[in-house]
């Protein structure tokens, strides 16, 4: 399947950037596992190891995967090589700030795919659970991998899922799930900041104990309150865009864990950045710098490949995850 390199500008994120150490067994899991297709392989270039804020002895190589035609939900796999790293959620629990928590994915068949996965090393948040999520039966397993990388991956039970005809056994990420410390604080850096609007925004407490996706104690299941937003862009989804590119924001109120906002940097292992693709790199520049938030990377014109060179800079949320903000130049 040819990749689809369409920049929906002003849409969900285009592509996840995840450090790795070792990138021949996330390609080989890609493949066989997730049934994804490799659109791109090679060494990152060196404009752009600078734009990252990398020294010239650091080098690294890059994967990039998709799923069938899908133009959004891309993920890329990147080794670095020259420079210290740390793993930046590997020991973290569920309730741990900072950094991106998980990709979010669906799947075919949830459980005849997981034994491939455990196989290969990946282990499991908590057992499969099985929930109501506003009248749709959904299955769910947080799979974890080396290098802290963590996929949620949810299959529709019923009603059946339709428009996911895409899909051989697990869907490209459609959702990013970042554990926050003020789910208030982050939403309105989405919506003040970045302009994003929130189609989720409620405040939730089980009435009575149920069995955690996440791990939670099952008695403690009522003692907690779970402050979500999702939030994208464009505020809502249209039919067409199969629910991607929004970004899922979790706070846990009645838990209190380790921060580890400060390791989510490059180039530590990890989910490390969303990829998001704008009208116009340097309107949006001016217009965030104007509100005296602090640019993580300046702006700059990088090749990146597949898509050719583009105008890019990065922000880092208020818990640490790396959003590039770029727009495209052919």
């Amino acid at each position: 399947m040819t990749i689809n390199l369409n920049l929906d500008r002003g849409g969900g994120w285009k592509e996840a950037v995840v450090s790795v150490h070792d990138l021949n067994f996330w390609v080989a899991t890609a493949e066989h596992e997730f049934a994804w297709t490799l659109g791109h392989r090679g060494a990152v270039g060196r404009e752009q190891m600078k734009a990252w804020g990398l020294p010239d002895h650091v080098s690294a190589d890059e994967a990039l995967f998709h799923c069938g035609d899908e133009p959004q939900g891309f993920v890329r796999f990147v080794a670095f090589r020259g420079t210290p790293q740390v793993r930046i959620r590997v020991g973290a629990m569920p309730w741990d700030t900072g950094g991106i928590f998980s990709l979010m994915l669906r799947a075919r068949s949830l459980m005849s795919a997981k034994d491939g996965l455990l196989n290969r090393g990946f282990t499991m948040v908590a057992d499969p659970v099985t929930f109501d999520y506003n009248g749709q039966i959904l299955t769910n397993i947080i799979f974890r991998g080396p290098d802290g990388v963590s996929f949620g991956v949810y299959e529709r039970v019923k009603p059946s899922l339709a428009g996911w005809g895409h899909v051989k056994r697990f869907s490209q990420p459609f959702n990013c799930m970042q554990v926050v410390r003020s789910r208030d604080a982050t939403r309105d850096f989405h919506r003040d900041v970045l302009g994003f609007g929130a189609f989720v925004d409620n405040d939730a407490r089980n009435a009575k104990p149920a069995d955690s996706n996440f791990g939670f104690p099952k008695n403690l299941t009522t003692q907690y309150v779970t402050k979500a937003a999702i939030m994208h862009p464009r505020g809502r989804f249209d039919a067409k865009e199969r629910d991607n590119g929004r970004v899922e924001l979790i706070e846990w109120d009645g838990f209190d864990g380790r921060d580890l906002a400060d390791l989510a940097v490059v180039p530590n292992l990890g989910a490390l950045m969303l990829r998001w693709c704008v009208a116009d790199a340097t309107a949006s520049y001016a217009a965030i710098m104007a509100k005296g938030i602090t640019i993580y990377r300046p702006l700059v014109m990088v090749n990146v490949e597949p898509y050719g060179t583009l105008n890019t800079f990065s922000v880092r949320t208020p818990d640490g995850v790396i959003y590039e903000l770029f727009s495209g130049l052919r």
